[in-house]
């Protein structure tokens, strides 16, 4: 049987499927909607994220030029001065930074980054900004992040200041009749058996990690010129306690751009395997004589080998860095003629790679040795006029330390320190 629709009849059914249809494709199209909308916000939040990440990758460029070339060298390497400011673009892939550092004695960073959002000419941006602080790495007479062992029959330790004629003699060299009581000790180690004084004599403090321990031999004395004056033994009230934090960055390799091989020569019937002049040299393997004039910078790579019998000279108005990226290196003290006689001129900075340095030998040292990542053992006795910065260290012998204070706001021994960070 066939059943026929009136026209209103037909014309309902008509009118329920248009709105049924409407209905359907306003919902398709607010599903369509809803999902394209959910794609732009997870796009966006992308770009955003993205964003942060170029900043920060201007950010770390930043602090690498400020370590190498803060303060005298910051148009290099592609800065340009814009003001005031030194300023770096850099493209990644499609997004790029722009990162602005204020030429001021205590730099403030700026990076912006720049990542691309609805095509080529839509980007959004993020910034950041931090600030910074010029701090010494280098403030006692003998650091370290780990263990000490002053296992030497007579360890002495006190200060100087070679910038201050107070406290030093006419030439800036010590003078035990105006030496300081700032001969300070410090280990970050927080152990029972961090520090181990043995019966060393210690014009100035002692410190350790959080909880850390001092173990004092029977003869041992810890405190102010006045203490040991007076005959005391023992560590004076105060001049002990666990709460050291010394700051002890890496070191990084320099760039070898530009670097010599160094050529040997007779000079003054003296026969020098090795002789620089003004400028940055890189050896693998550096053994026998040096003679130094003029600022050298000298890179070892592989083996640091220098014995009583060699002789390295830095003469007048010279000075040597060392950087020693050699797994194990061994320095006879001897053979350290600085001639000038001031720790500033002699600086041994050994790399991560630096595992060990062995350090030995009577005479008299001066130089500073900045090795945070090496592990240091002294041996033979011997005086150090400067300062000493390891990873762990372990004496025997009689020696000596004279913390030259002026070490504390040396150029070549300073680091840019973040204070703070913020997005704007």
């Amino acid at each position: 049987m066939q059943v026929r629709l009136q026209g209103n009849e037909q014309g309902g059914v008509l009118m329920s499927t248009i709105v049924a249809t409407f209905l359907v494709g306003m919902v398709l199209t607010g599903y369509m909607s809803l999902v394209g909308s959910s794609h732009r916000d997870a796009v966006r939040s992308e770009t955003w994220n993205s964003a942060m990440a170029v900043a920060e990758s201007g950010l770390e460029e930043a602090l690498v030029h400020l370590q190498r070339n803060f303060p005298t060298n910051l148009l290099s390497q592609g800065w340009a001065l814009d003001g005031t400011n030194v300023v770096r673009k850099r493209k990644i892939g499609e997004s790029y930074y722009k990162v602005t550092v204020s030429a001021n004695p205590v730099p403030i960073v700026v990076s912006s980054g720049y990542a691309p959002w609805r095509g080529d000419d839509h980007y959004i941006s993020r910034s950041v900004q931090i600030s910074t602080t010029l701090t010494g790495i280098v403030s006692k007479a003998f650091a370290t992040k780990l263990d000490i062992k002053l296992n030497g029959n007579n360890v002495n330790s006190d200060s100087f200041d070679s910038s201050n004629p107070l406290y030093s003699d006419p030439n800036g060299k010590y003078d035990p009749a105006k030496s300081l009581d700032n001969g300070d000790i410090s280990t970050n180690l927080g152990t029972t058996w961090a520090f181990d004084a043995g019966n060393a004599n210690i014009k100035g403090r002692v410190s350790t990690g959080p909880d850390g321990g001092v173990d004092l031999g029977p003869n041992a004395v810890v405190g102010s010129a006045t203490w040991h004056l007076d005959g005391n033994t023992g560590a004076e009230p105060g001049y002990v306690s666990d709460d050291a934090h010394v700051v002890m960055p890496s070191v990084e390799m320099p760039n070898l751009g530009g670097a010599f091989y160094p050529g040997g020569a007779i000079i003054n019937g003296t026969n020098y395997n090795h002789v620089m002049v003004n400028g940055k040299y890189v050896v693998g393997r550096l053994s026998g004589s040096m003679l130094i004039s003029g600022d050298v910078e000298l890179i070892v790579t592989e083996r640091l080998n220098i014995t009583a019998s060699d002789v390295v000279r830095i003469l007048p108005g010279g000075s040597l860095k060392m950087y020693v990226a050699a797994p194990r290196a061994s320095f006879n003290g001897q053979a350290l003629a600085n001639d000038s006689g001031r720790a500033e001129d002699f600086i041994y900075y050994g790399l991560p790679s630096n595992e060990v340095l062995t350090l030995s030998g009577g005479a008299n040292f001066y130089g500073t040795v900045y090795a945070p990542d090496t592990d240091l053992h002294f041996t033979g006795g011997g005086s150090i006029f400067g300062a000493v910065v390891g990873r762990s260290a372990d004496l025997s012998g009689n020696f000596t330390f004279h913390f030259d204070e002026a070490l504390k706001n040396n150029k070549n021994l300073q680091r840019i320190i973040i204070l703070g960070w913020e997005e704007v």
